[in-house]
């Protein structure tokens, strides 16, 4: 029995030994484990977070504590943008590298994108200024628009007209020279081709050529979505434009123009035009579209904003020009547009000697006459004049620039057909240089209205306005 107790006591033994080297082992073993997880996960912002290129809404659910662009970023080994600590690639305490946010001005940086102004200068974070060829703060451009920096010029990017050194802010946030030209439909849409087709080459409805007597005169007629943009502006109170005394007009004039935007309206309306009404009885054609019972148009505003601006009164088309900086063209230069100056009875037989004629050729490429313009695409409810053609005459009323065959020599289009033109000689003096309609070429000039029409108002159907600019 003795030898017995002797040799179960050291098997007691060693199953104690045993099990004491098992739990060191799994507490070695736990250790272990514990440190690679520590390891694995050492300057992980936060652990738990998703992985690098994870769908993530803002940082905290990443894993770097950084979403950019909808994705999470890359963990940078050391860096946590939240413990108050400069680490990882941080230029300073929790900011710059690319895990932790920008630097505010004064702080550490390496390059610019470590600042949230962009400008890292001297290894520090700087404030915004407009010289330091960075767009940045409120800055619409580079170094220009907003509340600190100077003015845009043209083709630079804009918020609003403010930003623009030419108070003009177009549609598509860039500053253009000229105010009324801000806007697409009639603001850029002037030239060869129609709108949305491929090969047209259109350009703003506000460029202009220089004359041998060192003018900029208007390449186009106005249009009607230039005169929309002058309005609409002022919200049809132009008596408060003109308050101002803006150079070149003449305050006399000032109690004549609208005050409000239903004034504006009737002005630019058929208000007993001739040729300014678009009912079922007038049979006439107006571009400045608006929404009058029996009078509206059967085009779209988009499609007469392209359009020549007609129906208009004298003084109005003089302020529109004077508010882009110019005035209208006198008749001796609408004469000299139309001859270059003098040289030819046909604007373009400077480089094409061929004449017009208008019964022979009813539908020259070189001018709009006698009905040869068709708006495209009309609408399928067109209301019809019988057999004689749409009642809506707008339909024969081009956009400026449609036939390029035309130009003059200086790269004036329309100084024959589409439109009359108004002339700055005298109030309700115009030009009788061709329209869309019948009107052939005189070089004389009108009064207007014609003798044995007083009181009818000022304004016709074939009577449009071009600027020029000192």
């Amino acid at each position: 029995m003795a030898r017995v107790n002797h040799v179960t006591a050291p098997s007691s033994r060693v199953s104690r030994v045993l099990f004491s080297f098992t739990s060191v082992v799994s507490v070695v073993l736990a250790g272990t484990a514990a440190c690679s997880s520590d390891v694995e996960n050492a300057g992980v912002p936060n652990p738990d977070g998703k992985d690098q290129g994870a769908e993530c809404v803002d940082g905290s659910e990443c894993k770097s504590l950084t979403c950019t662009a909808g994705k999470c970023t890359a963990v940078v080994a050391g860096g946590n943008p939240t413990d108050g600590i400069k680490n990882g690639d941080e230029t300073d305490v929790d900011c710059g590298g690319q895990a932790a946010p920008k630097c505010a001005d004064g702080k550490a940086c390496n390059v610019a994108g470590d600042c949230e102004s962009s400008s890292c200068i001297g290894g520090t974070c700087k404030a915004p200024s407009p010289d330091d060829k960075i767009r940045n703060g409120d800055e619409t451009d580079v170094d220009c628009g907003g509340t600190k920096a100077p003015k845009c010029g043209v083709d630079k990017g804009c918020a609003g007209d403010d930003d623009c050194a030419s108070d003009a802010c177009s549609y598509a946030k860039k500053c253009v020279e000229f105010k009324s030209c801000t806007g697409h439909f009639g603001g850029d849409t002037c030239g060869a081709g129609e709108t949305g087709e491929a090969g047209a080459k259109h350009e703003s409805c506000c460029a202009t050529a220089q004359s041998s007597g060192g003018k900029r005169i208007g390449k186009y007629h106005v249009t009607a979505g230039r005169m929309r943009a002058f309005v609409e502006r002022f919200g049809g109170n132009l008596k408060q434009w003109a308050q101002a005394s803006p150079s070149g007009w003449n305050d006399d004039w000032t109690d004549i123009l609208p005050g409000s935007m239903d004034e504006a309206l009737f002005m630019l309306g058929p208000n007993v035009k001739r040729g300014c009404s678009i009912s079922q009885q007038g049979k006439g054609a107006r571009t400045y579209w608006q929404d009058i019972p029996g009078e509206t148009s059967d085009f779209s505003k988009d499609v007469l904003d392209e359009k020549a601006l007609n129906c208009v009164p004298w003084h109005l088309a003089q302020a529109l020009c004077v508010y882009d900086g110019g005035r209208l063209t006198s008749h001796a230069e609408n004469v000299a547009i139309m001859t270059n100056d003098g040289d030819n009875t046909w604007p373009w037989q400077f480089q094409d000697n061929t004449p017009y004629n208008a019964s022979q050729h009813p539908a020259d490429e070189r001018l709009v006459h006698r009905y040869s313009y068709a708006t495209p695409n009309p609408p399928a409810n067109l209301r019809m004049d019988g057999n004689s053609g749409p009642l809506d005459r707008t339909f024969y009323v081009a956009p400026p620039g449609r036939r390029p065959k035309g130009v003059n020599k200086i790269g004036i289009q329309d100084a024959v057909g589409n439109m009359l033109t108004w002339a700055n000689d005298g109030v309700r003096r115009f030009s009788y240089t061709m329209s869309w309609e019948n009107h052939e070429k005189l070089t004389d000039m009108k009064s207007w209205p014609p003798q044995g029409s007083n009181g009818e108002a000022n304004g016709y159907y074939a009577i449009g306005a071009r600027c020029i600019f000192e």
